[in-house]
């Protein structure tokens, strides 16, 4: 089984690390994945998300690097945090530009948006906030455009 999966990660540019006890993280695509082969439910999950498929095969795994979350079956809770304004002005000390269009942001004029997107299964924690501007959050909305 994990010779299926290096193969098939190798040939899409995919490395696999193992961590033991039947954990694989198939990193170096748009998505890291986390897969559990030899585990009784045989499951995977994009990092970073609450959504986790069971019944994986090696190739749905490789698939799951390059596929955004699916939105049918995530149950969708808003839990962002309501200190936007707070949040804003930390990351905008790490960068002023926005993440997909590169423009100049001021904390008027910055959104958070989230990489993987709540409504698609993605946590709001600090690894997936990125500052952006109005115009490029609301054009991706629940889409990730990146991807395709």
């Amino acid at each position: 089984m994990t010779d299926d999966l290096g193969r098939l990660a190798s040939e899409r540019g995919l490395r696999v690390i193992d961590y033991g006890n039947g954990h694989f993280q198939l990193a170096g695509g748009p998505l890291l994945v986390n897969y559990y082969p030899t585990a009784k439910r045989r499951s995977a999950y994009v990092a970073g998300t609450t959504g986790r498929r069971t019944g994986v095969t090696p190739q749905q795994a490789v698939e799951m690097c390059f596929k955004p979350p699916a939105v049918e079956g995530v149950r969708y809770v808003d839990n962002r945090s309501k200190h936007s304004r707070i949040i804003r002005r930390a990351m905008l000390r790490k960068s002023r530009k926005c993440r997909w269009c590169g423009c100049e942001l001021t904390l008027d004029t910055s959104t958070v948006d989230h990489v993987i997107p709540l409504f698609r299964g993605g946590l709001d924690n600090a690894n997936n906030r990125v500052i952006a501007c109005e115009p490029c959050n609301s054009k991706r909305g629940h889409a990730m455009p990146e991807l395709c």
